[in-house]
């Protein structure tokens, strides 16, 4: 594609998970964006476990290949973090202004956050409310471990990278939904289904509502299959995509995918219950699906089977021009509910 003087690059979207590392960049056009470049790389399992850095030098150096092979030169990038290191909270507070709010946040967040209010970074927005109440107001509360994210900043200072916006993985999934479907009233949840973490986390045209990380994820299958097969965890992660299987070996790994679908079902239909109970004006009403474990065959409808709810794919990319002589459509389509954190937080603006 031909970006014309009016096109602006974005930062880079860099998404660090347990199975891979996954980047995007887009451009700014004069009416849309534009895909400028996207690509993941895979990680060895130790890299990357639990949502904690383990070898920031592997993933480094597995960066900065994936960068040099997409030939992307910008440094500047954006980051997301998620699981045990990172709060969120929606409080409720009588109603003040913005400015006296930031010098009262460290003590709100005492009240609710369950670490060492020293031993994070604290960051917080004022949501729209659908009710006209000028007495209180919504206030998102979000809280992150300066360990974790000091871990993050050491592996992109080791990649020449400079980290210039730390958002969360929940946040940077609605973006990407967002930006490509309408938003009304009626609440959605979107669903990232990694390797070792589901992230569900609904919402509606007034902002989140609820985010939970389910600490399970498409690893458990994949080393099941690993054993039963006896074959390496990269075949298995293949014949678990549908990609080059057997008749036989679908048959023997059929009970494997069922029971732990049906594994992730109860967590997810366990956690909407609990929203449901608590507010059930927002509960969701379609479950949207990404993350690399969502490519799974028949996996949607398992899904909507189970919980009852219409299940469809996040295509982050569907609202995006993309030059079809650099990028095959189908490619970008089949790859897109992988990227849909990388692509939300490449969105990001500066100043926003």
């Amino acid at each position: 594609m031909l970006f014309s003087n009016t096109d602006k690059v974005k930062y880079i979207g860099v998404d660090i998970g347990s199975h891979a590392v996954k980047v995007c960049q887009l451009a700014q056009g004069r009416k849309e964006i534009n895909l400028k470049s996207f690509g993941l790389a895979n990680l060895p399992s130790a890299a990357f476990v639990n949502g904690v850095i383990k070898e920031p030098q592997l993933i480094a150096q597995t960066l900065q290949s994936l960068l040099a092979h997409l030939q992307i030169k910008t440094k500047e990038i954006v980051f997301a973090i998620s699981g045990f290191s990172v709060i969120i909270k929606k409080i409720l507070l009588p109603f003040i202004p913005e400015r006296d709010l930031i010098q009262s946040i460290e003590y709100e967040a005492q009240q609710h956050i369950p670490f060492d209010i020293k031993e994070v970074n604290l960051d917080f927005q004022v949501l729209n409310s659908s009710k006209d109440n000028r007495d209180s107001m919504s206030v998102l509360l979000v809280a992150a471990k300066k360990e974790t994210l000091s871990s993050y900043l050491e592996v992109f200072e080791l990649s020449g990278l400079e980290a210039s916006i730390a958002d969360v993985a929940a946040f940077a999934l609605a973006n990407a939904y967002e930006y490509n479907y309408p938003l009304d009233s009626t609440p959605v949840a979107l669903v990232n289904l990694g390797a070792s973490q589901i992230t569900l986390h609904v919402l509606n045209q007034y902002g989140p509502v609820f985010t939970r990380d389910i600490f399970l994820g498409g690893r458990q299958l994949t080393e099941k299959i690993q054993s039963v097969l006896n074959i390496s965890f990269d075949e298995a992660e293949k014949i678990k995509l549908g990609k080059n299987r057997t008749a036989d070996q679908l048959d023997r790994i059929g009970p494997l995918f069922l029971s732990v679908v049906q594994t992730w079902t109860e967590e997810i239909k366990q956690v909407l219950d609990v929203l449901t109970a608590s507010d059930p004006e927002n509960k969701p009403v379609k479950i949207i699906l990404s993350g690399g474990s969502s490519l799974m065959p028949g996996l949607p409808q398992l899904l909507s089977k189970g919980l009852q709810l219409p299940v469809e794919l996040l295509n982050p990319f569907s609202q995006v021009r993309a030059d079809s002589e650099l990028f095959d459509p189908a490619y970008v389509q089949s790859v897109g509910p992988q990227l849909a954190i990388a692509f939300g937080l490449a969105l990001r603006q500066k100043g926003k």
